[in-house]
């Protein structure tokens, strides 16, 4: 029984394990993703509009502008979908720790009534034991 319950143990520890490395990769895109909207605002910030001249250069360089803003805005909705996400996992971590948590409860359950059985059948031995050496003894 207690063997299978290591079993146990250890999967719930994985399936922790696991949970964790999904919420570790996804703050990883979440900072890769805040990462290329400062690239993309840097960008813009390079982007000098003419002074002088047609009105046309104007509009070519406000639509590459544009282009830039649609471009935060597809990060933005990305990264709240992997916020969303976040919690998502954040809630299963949550799961599977406290099933992780119930698994080492049982096994330590277990092993306490496991070594309470051993010690009461030592203490009846030695009680046996007692009485023989007792008997002979008179």
């Amino acid at each position: 029984m207690l063997v299978k319950l290591v079993g146990l143990v250890k999967i719930a520890k994985q399936k922790l394990l696991e949970q964790e490395r999904m919420l570790l990769d996804n703050q990883a895109r979440i900072m890769k993703m805040r990462t290329q909207i400062d690239v993309v605002n840097a960008q813009i910030a390079q982007v000098s509009f003419p002074s002088k001249g047609h009105f046309g250069l104007y509009q070519i360089q406000m639509a590459g502008v544009q282009a830039y803003l649609y471009e935060i805005e597809e990060i933005r909705k990305q990264i709240a979908f992997l916020l969303k996400e976040q919690e998502v996992i954040k809630q299963n971590i949550r799961i599977a720790h406290i099933n992780h948590e119930k698994m080492v409860y049982i096994y330590n359950q277990e092993k306490n009534k496991r070594d309470a059985h051993i010690k009461n059948l030592e203490e009846k031995r030695l009680d046996e034991l007692t009485t023989i050496l007792h008997a002979r003894n008179k």
